[in-house]
């Protein structure tokens, strides 16, 4: 048989239409029909007669080597199921074909002896024939239209390239746009916490300032005028303290980089202290300082190291509020090593759960109710701009240790 594709689909329609005609044939014919002509016209009828009564009007009789005999009111004919097939054109086109009216089958045309790359099974509609056709075929790769097909795959591909360099472009940007935001949202979280440690300090020379424009005014009351001067000297020195501290505040909200300079470790320590001094002080919390008086200094950003050391230490206080009264306590301790500083902050508190200890420095992250979850991040951020490091773990008998190491060069990388 020939290896092309015909349409099954209408190859069962062709077949069911054959055997339908041999009904029509059935009605149309008598007693006294030629039975040549029938035969003639009919290539698979192969003999025509008078039905014997004891055959069923309703039920074909198989008459064996694919032929049965198909029984009318008045007369029966003696099908060949071969030329029925064989007459159709697109038989040609299976490697095998075969009727079943039950198993084994009536008729079997083409090769058989293996199984076909497909094979599909089709009852045929038909009270008084109630075959099942079944074709099978294999594809001949040759005449395939390859072309097509690789031209096909080619745009797949490129549609699938297409699909997936458009969803990592997307994916960026949203990556982009979520980082954007978070540096924004960081930003505001250092200006607040940068803004409120600054109204603390600037209200000291403020009141130093009024205080002594106050005591000048008197004494020009008075005609003191030798006594006015120190005065005036002092207002100047609190004047420019006052500018430093803006000029610095202007650095940290506006400036990625700014300049580094020789850090006392213990000198900003104590101003950190001076900055938070209402919160310790209200919580009772207890510090403890080990800082040795001869640290050497190390080469970073003043404000930066300020930033970290007062994130470190607000969140010490906050973290012992539900300490028993005169509880709280702070220890801050920090060593020489051979390329830089190792600086510890230990409290009292509770310590972190285990998911804490593994998020503390992702951001948003936060146990604490309200909290914005960004300042143990910025100072993350902080503490590897100067190429330091920075861990947390729990002490037994204690509550959390934030230990960290900066270089005595923050140019530098690495320990």
């Amino acid at each position: 048989m020939k290896n092309t594709a015909p349409s099954s689909v209408s190859f069962n329609r062709d077949v069911a239409l054959k055997l339908s005609q041999h009904d029509v044939i059935l009605t149309l014919l008598s007693a006294v029909s030629d039975p040549e002509r029938v035969k003639k016209a009919f290539p698979q009828i192969i003999i025509l007669k008078t039905r014997s009564p004891e055959y069923s009007a309703t039920e074909p009789q198989l008459a064996g080597n694919g032929t049965y005999w198909l029984n009318g009111q008045h007369v029966s004919l003696l099908i060949d199921l071969k030329q029925v097939l064989s007459i159709l054109p697109q038989s040609n086109a299976f490697r095998t074909l075969s009727l079943y009216l039950h198993d084994p089958p009536l008729v079997v045309l083409g090769d058989a002896t293996t199984t076909p790359y497909w094979l599909w099974h089709k009852a045929l509609v038909g009270d008084s024939q109630p075959f099942e056709l079944s074709a099978g075929n294999d594809p001949d790769w040759r005449h395939l239209p390859w072309i097509s097909i690789l031209l096909f795959a080619l745009l797949w591909v490129i549609v699938v390239e297409f699909v997936s360099r458009y969803l990592m472009y997307k994916r960026q940007r949203v990556l982009a746009d979520l980082r954007a935001q978070f540096s924004e949202l960081t930003r505001l979280n250092t200006m607040g916490e940068i803004t409120a440690g600054m109204v603390h300090e600037l209200n000291q020379p403020l009141t130093a300032i009024l205080s002594y424009n106050q005591t000048a005014l008197s004494l020009m009351k008075q005609e003191r005028s030798a006594e006015i001067a120190p005065l005036l000297d002092a207002y100047v020195v609190q004047t420019k303290r006052i500018s430093a501290l803006l000029t610095d505040l202007r650095q940290k909200m506006h400036s990625d980089h700014v300049p580094l300079q020789p850090v006392g470790l213990k000198q900003v320590w104590s101003r950190v202290l001076m900055l938070l001094e209402n919160e310790w002080q209200a919580g009772k919390v207890k510090i403890i300082n080990h800082i040795p008086d001869d640290l050497p200094p190390f080469l970073a950003a003043p404000q930066w190291v300020e930033q970290i050391l007062h994130n470190l230490l607000l969140n010490a206080i906050q973290a012992q509020q539900s300490n028993a009264p005169t509880s709280a306590w702070v220890e801050i301790a920090a060593q020489p090593t051979e390329k830089g500083i190792t600086l510890t902050l230990t409290d009292g508190g509770p310590g972190l759960s285990d998911q804490a200890l593994q998020n503390v420095f992702l951001p948003f992250f936060t146990t604490r109710q309200g909290g914005l979850g960004l300042g143990m991040a910025l100072t993350q951020t902080l503490v590897q701009g100067l190429n330091g490091d920075i861990s947390v773990e729990n002490v037994a008998g204690s509550g959390a240790r934030f230990t960290l190491w900066f270089p005595f060069n923050a140019e530098e990388q690495g320990r």
